[in-house]
């Protein structure tokens, strides 16, 4: 395909391609990679690739960042663990996230030789430790009425680590940019990610992807007629703006931020169940100019903001995923109670936990941070204080009370109006 695509004009391969594009009914789902995003590897990003290699069809690796501080260019290096990765039975990717930069931009500028010089220095490393890489992936988020600038960053990029397959992530606000074109064609493929958070607060959006708009872009796409990937979220964040709804900053992982006084902070997450119906589309009838699914991020199971592997294995197959929220016990008297994710997905909080008995004398009890008690004539209702939300993570459990009573006892449990929205 990249030797076709050099023998037309741009305007004339896209005449040809868009003739022939089609949305077509597949014989088999797509394949689905993951992002490893984290730079600080350990022995949860260590296991994270291992369950990855048998779950998905191959991995993209952070390899380091391009980052400004005081005007000052740096390049933060991911302590990859090559062994790792050397071991892995699927394919291995590399990334570059450049950090935002407004130009101008020249081959032979500091940052693209900076770029240059990070890019050639991750394939070495990586052919010193026997890991073959698939392709390598430049992440930047350029201004849309710069993608010519940009190009020029591009055309030095490739020439300069060909033959390795080099790929780019793009923004839906490039696809209607004339130049976009010209840039996707001086590439070996292009990653459209639909998703993001809000540069400005926006009333009434809590989701960093909207699957209305995921199918419109998509379908933009498709309409230029070279093969792409789509990269989708896992992950939820909280972000901060200022008093004029300007984004502050992102939070993306457990690390809190210290948010200056006057920050609006509001949460954005990925909705599982909406995500897993444009999966299970694409598995059926897809665009036949879209090549693969991404997913952004990888879970780590020290990664709290993100989804783990049970609810990512159900989106991935095109499912919805199973909510289950029990109340399990604890002890014989005192009874220690506690509400249980048994589901496959985060879920909220129930409006509340009613416990009943038939005979015995309640003589103590009490509500543990976060919940309420009221107490009737046999029975106690447990229900969630206002502004109290937090998820509950599949697999684990949340404290809720203690009943003591003046006898051995057998308890009946009841979830109230469980609320499966995330």
């Amino acid at each position: 395909m990249n030797l076709l695509i050099r023998m037309f004009t741009p305007l004339g391969l896209s005449l040809v391609l868009v003739a022939c594009q089609q949305t077509h009914v597949r014989h088999e789902p797509l394949p689905q990679r993951g992002y490893l995003w984290q730079r600080s590897w350990n022995p949860a990003v260590e296991k994270a690739v291992t369950e990855a290699d048998s779950r998905m069809d191959g991995l993209i690796v952070l390899g380091a960042e391009i980052q400004w501080k005081g005007g000052e260019l740096q390049v933060i290096r991911a302590n990859i663990r090559w062994d790792t990765l050397k071991s892995m039975k699927k394919s291995c990717s590399l990334a570059l996230r450049v950090a935002p930069y407004p130009g101008p931009f020249e081959e032979d500028d500091r940052v693209c030789q900076a770029i240059i010089a990070t890019a050639k220095g991750l394939l070495e490393d990586a052919r010193l430790h026997g890991v073959e890489v698939r392709e390598f992936q430049l992440d930047f988020d350029c201004a849309q009425k710069k993608l010519s600038g940009y190009r020029k960053w591009i055309h030095a990029v490739r020439t300069q680590i060909s033959p390795t397959r080099f790929v780019i992530t793009t923004l839906p606000s490039w696809l209607k940019e004339t130049e976009f074109r010209n840039l996707i064609y001086d590439v070996d493929g292009y990653v459209l990610q639909v998703h993001s958070v809000p540069t400005q607060k926006e009333s009434g959006r809590a989701s960093l992807c909207d699957v209305s708009l995921a199918r419109k872009w998509v379908s933009q796409a498709e309409s230029l007629g070279v093969p792409f990937s789509v990269a989708l979220p896992t992950y939820r964040c909280l972000a901060g703006y200022d008093e004029t709804g300007k984004l502050r900053g992102v939070m993306m992982d457990s690390i809190p931020l210290a948010w200056p006084t006057g920050t609006h902070v509001l949460e954005f997450g990925s909705n599982p169940d909406d995500i897993a119906a444009l999966v299970d589309e694409w598995h059926k009838t897809a665009p036949a100019t879209l090549q693969e699914i991404i997913w952004y991020r990888l879970p780590v199971e020290t990664d709290r903001l993100n989804w783990q592997w049970k609810t990512l294995s159900a989106v991935m197959e095109g499912r919805k995923s199973q909510h289950k929220l029990e109340v399990s016990q604890r002890g014989t008297n005192p009874i220690d109670l506690a509400i249980s994710n048994l589901g496959e997905t985060d879920d909220s909080l129930p409006q509340g936990v009613r416990i009943s008995w038939d005979k015995g004398v309640l003589i103590a009890s009490d509500a543990l941070e976060g919940w309420s008690i009221q107490q009737d004539a046999q029975s106690v209702t447990f229900t969630p204080l206002a502004g109290f939300h937090p998820h509950l993570p599949p697999d684990s459990d949340m404290n809720i009370g203690w009943l003591r009573f003046n006898m051995p006892i057998t308890l009946r449990t009841e979830i109230l109006n469980e609320n499966t929205t995330h």
